[in-house]
């Protein structure tokens, strides 16, 4: 089972990630204004990471294979 700071960094990665993602989109696509764009980004970005390595966590510990989850480790 991988450290706590590698949950950590994996967390950090997907919610930036995340965040400039959705933040293009509201920008671009939907032509938001930046000031009301980026709250609406970043809850967002928070709470779909947070599942996401979550369940990663979850299915690590439970042994359940992920291909995706075993393809992202051997970096």
């Amino acid at each position: 089972m991988p450290k706590l700071t590698h949950w950590i960094i994996q967390y950090i990665v997907a919610v930036s990630s995340m965040f400039l993602l959705l933040l293009v989109i509201d920008l671009l696509i939907r032509n938001e204004v930046f000031a009301r764009a980026w709250p609406s980004a970043l809850a967002w970005a928070i709470v779909t990471s947070a599942l996401f390595v979550g369940i990663r966590y979850r299915n690590m510990k439970r042994g359940i294979a992920c291909g995706i989850c075993d393809r992202l480790d051997r970096r």
